[in-house]
C-alpha cells in the first residue's frame, strides 16, 4: 500500500512570513470605553480594501453595517456590544503592512490592553468629542484616556498618536479639535509622552482616516490623514 506524500513547506516560504511578519507595523487603538476603536478599524479596514463586500454583509446590525463588528471576534462581545480581549486584524497598502490590535477601553479589561501594548510600535489613542466640554475654560480629559496615555509612556511605546473622533457630531468641529488638541497637547507635554500628532477624524464617516474629508481644511486641520500617518511612523 502506498501512502501520499505529505507536502512540504519550502524553508524559504516560512523565512519570507517571518520577514513579512516582523516588517510590519504593530499598532494598537485605545483610549476610553466607546470612543470608537473598533469602528475606526474596521473603517481602516474597509477603505483600505483589507474586507471582501461578502464579509462586510455578515457585519449587519439592525439592517446597518456596524464596521466595529470586524473586530469584535468572541460572542461576548458581539452580544454586549463591547471589546473584551484583543482583537488583531492584518491589512496593507502599497506603503506598507499593518498589524493592528482594538484593545478594550472597560477599566476592568486595562490589563489586556497593556499586554497588547507591551509589543507595540505605535498606538493610536481615540477621544470622542462628544463626551469633552470643550467650551469649558478648563477642559477635563477622560481618566480612561489619561490612563491609556500614561500606560503608553510606561511602556516605552515609541509612536502615539491622538485621533480627535466623532467630530462631525459636534456643532463647531473646528473649536471644538482646536481645543481638544491643545488640551491633549498639554497633557502630552506635563506626562513627558512623545505624540507624534494629533489628527481628526470621523471613523462613523470615513472623514480623515482613509480618505480626506470632501470638506477642504475640515476641522481648520490640513495636514495627512491618519492612514498616512501611520504609513509614516518607524518599525522598532
Amino acid at each position: 500500500m502506498t501512502t501520499a506524500a505529505t507536502p512540504s513547506v519550502r524553508a524559504e516560504s516560512v523565512d519570507a512570513l517571518v520577514k513579512d511578519t516582523r516588517s510590519a507595523l504593530r499598532l494598537i487603538t485605545c483610549g476610553s470605553v466607546d470612543d470608537g476603536k473598533s469602528t475606526l478599524i474596521g473603517r481602516l479596514l474597509v477603505d483600505s480594501k483589507a474586507v471582501l463586500q461578502d464579509h462586510l454583509a455578515g457585519v449587519q446590525r439592525q439592517g446597518q453595517t456596524d464596521l466595529a463588528l470586524l473586530t469584535d471576534g468572541l460572542s461576548a462581545e458581539r452580544e454586549q456590544g463591547i471589546t473584551i480581549d484583543v482583537a488583531y486584524r492584518y491589512f496593507s497598502t502599497e506603503a506598507r503592512k499593518f498589524i493592528i490590535g482594538d484593545a478594550p477601553g472597560h477599566e476592568q479589561y486595562t490589563r489586556n490592553m497593556v499586554t497588547a501594548a507591551s509589543s507595540a510600535d505605535a498606538a493610536v489613542v481615540l477621544v470622542d468629542a462628544t463626551k469633552l466640554d470643550w467650551t469649558a475654560p478648563d477642559l477635563k480629559l477622560l481618566p480612561q484616556t489619561r490612563r491609556h496615555s500614561l500606560l503608553l509612556k510606561l511602556l516605552r511605546v515609541p509612536s502615539v498618536v491622538f485621533a480627535v473622533n466623532k467630530l462631525d457630531a459636534v456643532a463647531d468641529s473646528t473649536t471644538a479639535f482646536a481645543r481638544i488638541g491643545e488640551a491633549l497637547r498639554q497633557f502630552a507635554t506635563q506626562a513627558e509622552l512623545p505624540v507624534t500628532a494629533v489628527v481628526p477624524v470621523s471613523a462613523l464617516m470615513g472623514w480623515n482616516v482613509v480618505d480626506a474629508s470632501e470638506t477642504a481644511e475640515w476641522c481648520g486641520y490640513s495636514g495627512p490623514t491618519l492612514l498616512q500617518i501611520l504609513e509614516g511612523l518607524p518599525v522598532t
